[in-house]
């Protein structure tokens, strides 16, 4: 006669509590086993963040989140070079008039700004020109001559130009996108702080702008999600109405409100996997055509890379 084992509380609770972990091991994502193709048309690489991290790491990080295109503003301006050269087939490097660590707030004094601007784009060595701050009250007037010389390279060369405005409305964009018809506008972070209706605003005004929805997560501009972490319904109808004019970056510094820190270095490529995965979740609530167009396809388009 078999004996019959009566299992005890102790080991029913230990077979639960193992069934739970595995449950939980198989339902959260893990970052690059399972993610489809992201373009990241928003990274930096600057001076205080390669303290931190190198160039090789930088490019293991996207490799591991399965970023297959990005783009790279640094500070300087040639450090974006570091990782286009170890990876020229997923790296577009950008011309920033940023020379230096000190020239964010006085380039648009300096003319060699645009004599080496020129040059690089001849050469192929930068791909478009960006990131570029035009703020009202801080940075330059918009009519000034290396402001508007920085647009006509970008027109001659036919490059991209990614600017970002900070002011309380898109019509401080639109002259200048207006002006510049040849020119390919990528308006920064959706205009940071502003809703919906001036994305809606500026692709009305200018045919020649699309806007990129990089710090649009809680940790920088936030904005996109309600309090229950869903898009808001603003958001969804503008995206929803012009699915070929968004794209999706991450900005990845930290802290955002206190840049070029003198006393410590910019960890933000630390926390990339947060960045990332904020838009991976957010555009799941889109329709499967308009979230695949902003995950990769409008970026591949507007950049004129050939998917395989």
């Amino acid at each position: 006669m078999k004996k019959l084992i009566i299992p005890t509380v102790y080991n029913l609770l230990l077979y639960t509590r193992f069934c739970l972990v595995l449950l939980a091991f198989l339902l959260v994502p893990r970052p690059g086993m399972a993610d489809e193709p992201f373009a990241d048309v928003h990274l930096h690489f600057n001076w205080d963040q390669e303290e931190l991290v190198s160039a090789e790491e930088a490019l293991a990080i996207l490799n591991k989140h399965n970023v297959v295109f990005a783009v790279v503003f640094s500070v300087p301006s040639d450090n974006a070079l570091k990782l286009s050269k170890l990876k020229p087939d997923t790296i577009i490097p950008f011309f920033s008039p940023y020379i230096s660590g000190h020239s964010r707030n006085n380039w648009f004094y300096d003319p060699k700004v645009l004599e080496r601007a020129r040059a690089g784009l001849q050469q192929g060595i930068y791909q478009g020109i960006g990131e570029l701050h035009v703020i009202s009250g801080l940075g330059p007037r918009r009519d000034n001559p290396v402001l508007q010389g920085l647009f006509s390279l970008a027109a001659e060369f036919n490059v991209p130009f990614n600017i970002h405005t900070e002011t309380s409305d898109y019509r401080f964009l639109a002259p200048l996108c207006q002006q510049h018809p040849k020119v390919r506008f990528l308006w920064a972070h959706a205009g940071g702080i502003l809703g919906p209706e001036h994305s809606e605003g500026i692709l009305k005004a200018c045919s020649n702008v699309w806007i990129e929805l990089s710090a649009r997560d809680p940790k920088h501009y936030g904005g996109l999600l309600d309090d229950h972490g869903n898009l808001r319904k603003g958001w969804y109808d503008i995206i929803t109405r012009y699915p070929d004019r968004f794209m999706l970056g991450t900005d990845p510094v930290w802290n955002a409100h206190q840049v070029n820190r003198w006393n410590e270095a910019d960890e933000g490529w630390k926390h990339y996997s947060k960045f990332i995965q904020f838009h991976r979740k957010w555009i799941k609530s889109l329709p499967e055509e308009v979230e695949k167009k902003l995950r990769l396809e409008n970026a591949l388009r507007f950049f004129k890379i050939e998917s395989n």
